[in-house]
C-alpha cells in the first residue's frame, strides 16, 4: 500500500497514527512503522503478541492483545486502519463499525489477504509442484473450508465490502519467496489452518501429512529417483496479494 498514493504527499509524512488489526506475528505491522510516528498492532491471541513484541525492534509499535470487534482505541484516533491476511476470522458488520470509530475523517481502511501460492522452479511454474501443495492443501480439510474460499475468492463476498463510497481493488502485487524443501514444509507447517488440524486431529496427523508432503515434493523434485538429494533445491513460491481500501467520508 503507497501511501503517497492515497493523497498524502510524500512531504506530509510520516503520518501520525495507525491502527493494524489482527497483527499476528507483527510482520504487516513492521511494514507500516516506518511511514508514522505511532503504530498500535492487536491480535485476539496472547501467544501471537508474545512472539511480536519479542521480534520488535521499532520503538513506535505498540502490541495489544484485543479482538478487532472491539479495538482499545478512542474515536477518530488513526489516519488508517489495516487488516492483512485476518478478515476472513472477523464479525464483519463488528470490525467495520469498530474502524469507523476509530478513523478520523479522511482516513483509509484497507484490508488486503494473500491466496494460495503458486509453485515455480527455475524461473518456471510447475503443474507437477503445485499439485503436491494443492494436495497437501486439501488433505487440511474443514480446518482450511471457508477460509480458504473467501482467500481465493479475493474479498468478493459482500460481506466484505468496505463502508465507504469508492472503494478501490488492487491485485496488482505478488512477493516471491525461495525456500529448500524443509523451509517449504515449515510454511504449510506454519498455517492456521494446520495447526487447527493438529489440534483437532492429535499432531501425529500433522506430522504424516507433513512426510507426506515432503515424499511427493522429493519424488517430483528427483524424477522419481530416490538416491537424488533434493535438499537443497530451491523451490519458489509466488503469492499474489489484493488489497480493498477506501477513505472514510469528511462529513456524511
Amino acid at each position: 500500500m503507497h501511501l503517497t498514493g492515497l493523497g498524502y504527499p510524500q512531504e506530509k509524512l510520516p503520518l501520525d497514527r495507525v491502527l493494524d488489526v489482527g497483527c499476528g506475528s507483527g510482520q504487516n505491522t513492521r511494514c507500516l512503522a516506518p511511514h508514522f510516528r505511532s503504530v498500535l498492532a492487536t491480535d485476539i491471541s496472547p501467544a501471537q503478541i508474545k512472539e511480536a513484541t519479542a521480534r520488535n525492534t521499532f520503538a513506535n509499535i505498540e502490541y495489544r492483545v484485543a479482538a478487532a470487534e472491539e479495538i482499545p482505541m478512542p474515536a477518530e484516533s488513526v489516519q488508517l486502519v489495516t487488516a492483512c491476511t485476518c478478515c476472513h476470522y472477523f464479525d464483519m458488520p463488528r470490525f467495520f463499525a469498530e474502524a469507523d470509530r476509530v478513523l478520523a475523517p479522511a482516513g483509509i481502511l484497507g484490508i488486503y489477504s494473500v491466496r494460495t501460492p503458486k509453485v515455480y522452479r527455475n524461473g518456471m511454474f510447475s503443474t507437477e509442484l503445485n499439485h503436491v501443495l494443492m494436495q497437501a492443501f486439501e488433505a487440511i480439510g474443514n480446518d482450511w473450508g471457508r477460509v480458504w474460499k473467501d482467500v481465493e475468492d479475493r474479498y468478493g463476498d459482500p460481506r466484505f465490502r468496505l463502508p465507504y463510497p469508492g472503494e478501490v481493488r488492487d491485485e496488482s502485487h505478488d512477493q516471491e519467496q525461495t525456500l529448500t524443501l524443509d523451509g517449504l514444509l515449515g510454511f504449510i507447517g506454519s498455517l492456521g489452518s494446520f495447526q487447527k488440524m493438529m489440534a483437532r486431529c492429535g499432531a501425529e496427523r500433522g506430522e504424516a501429512l507433513l512426510q507426506l508432503t515432503r515424499e511427493r515434493f522429493q519424488s517430483v523434485l528427483s524424477n522419481g529417483k530416490p538416491e537424488v538429494d533434493t535438499s537443497d533445491i530451491g523451490i519458489t513460491l509466488r503469492h499474489p496479494y489484493f488489497l480493498l481500501m477506501a477513505r472514510k467520508p469528511v462529513s456524511r
